[in-house]
C-alpha cells in the first residue's frame, strides 16, 4: 500500500472518530443540589452545580450567577410554599450571539415544617 493511500485512509479514520476522543468537550451544566423531587422544610436552598466551561454564563431562574475557574456555581434561592422548577441555563458566547445553550431543570417542594 502506498504511503499516500495509508495517509489519506488514516485521516479518514481520525474525521469519522467523535469530538470527544478527539480531546474536545461536550458542553454541559449539572445541578448537583438540590436533588430533583426533593422536600425541603427550609424557605432557602443552596443552588449548586458544574458547567463544562468555566468561562460560561450561568442563569438559575433568570438570575446571573458567579462561575468559578474550575467550573462550580452556586447561589441561594428562595422558595415559595409548595412545589418550585429551578432552571439552570448555561451559555458560551456572547449576549444576541449565544453559540450554545444548555439547560436542567429541577423541581423542589417547599414544605415547612
Amino acid at each position: 500500500m502506498s504511503k499516500k493511500l495509508l495517509c489519506a485512509l488514516l485521516v479518514i479514520s481520525l474525521l469519522a472518530l467523535p469530538l470527544p476522543l478527539l480531546g474536545c468537550k461536550e458542553f454541559t451544566v449539572s445541578v448537583i443540589a438540590p436533588m430533583h423531587e426533593a422536600t425541603i422544610t427550609t424557605p432557602a436552598v443552596e443552588v449548586r452545580g458544574l458547567v463544562s466551561d468555566a468561562k460560561a454564563t450561568v442563569w438559575v431562574n433568570d438570575t446571573i450567577v458567579a462561575v468559578s475557574k474550575k467550573g462550580y456555581y452556586s447561589t441561594n434561592l428562595e422558595l415559595a410554599e409548595g412545589e418550585n422548577e429551578i432552571k439552570v441555563v448555561a451559555a458560551r458566547g456572547k449576549p444576541d450571539k449565544w453559540k450554545d445553550v444548555v439547560g436542567r431543570t429541577v423541581t423542589v417542594t417547599y414544605a415547612p415544617e
